[in-house]
């Protein structure tokens, strides 16, 4: 059985050598697809959605992939990542990201794609970035801890209104 962070490996090999196959093979039929950010393009969607949404980016060649750090737990791979490349209107493309797969027997089960969706806003002139936003949606259903109590900003704004107590549910 491969190992979880394998997985991730061989999505990001097959995905950045263009193996439409391959990357399909990895992910689950069902598996659940966010791309996050309120741009058309975005939002949760199925697998064939995904794999039409992921052709908005109109690229001058390859793009390289910068990997930083892995994180693994059970299921649940993160790992961090910038991107290189060119667009077709000479432009350089340069962005950042966090990625989440959960994985279960050896398939991609869950994506989340988290990038910096107003640089991409500023540089791809498309209906796909560039029309009515989508819906606010949750990331994830359940929470596993809630913190609810005034943001460090407000606490240095005003620093006499402070709340010196947090409710924290677990």
């Amino acid at each position: 059985m491969n190992d979880n962070k394998d997985i991730v490996m061989d999505w990001l090999d097959a995905t950045l050598r263009g193996d439409a196959d391959k990357v399909r093979e990895l992910h689950a039929q069902d598996c659940r697809f966010l791309v996050a950010g309120d741009m058309p393009y975005c939002g949760w969607m199925d697998r064939a959605s995904f794999f039409k949404q992921t052709m908005i980016l109109p690229l001058d060649g390859p793009i390289t992939f910068e990997i930083g750090d892995i994180t693994t737990e059970g299921e649940r791979v993160w790992f961090e990542a910038q991107s290189f490349a060119t667009l077709k209107d000479g432009q350089a493309y340069q962005n950042a990201y966090v990625f989440f797969m959960r994985i279960r027997n050896s398939k991609i089960i869950e994506y989340k794609e988290f990038a910096d969706t107003y640089y991409i806003h500023r540089v791809i002139a498309s209906p796909h970035t560039r029309g009515p936003p989508q819906p606010r949606y949750r990331i994830f259903a359940t929470p596993s801890h809630i913190f609810r109590g005034n943001s460090l900003g407000e606490a240095l704004r005003d620093p006499g209104g402070a709340i010196d107590k947090i409710s924290r549910t677990e």
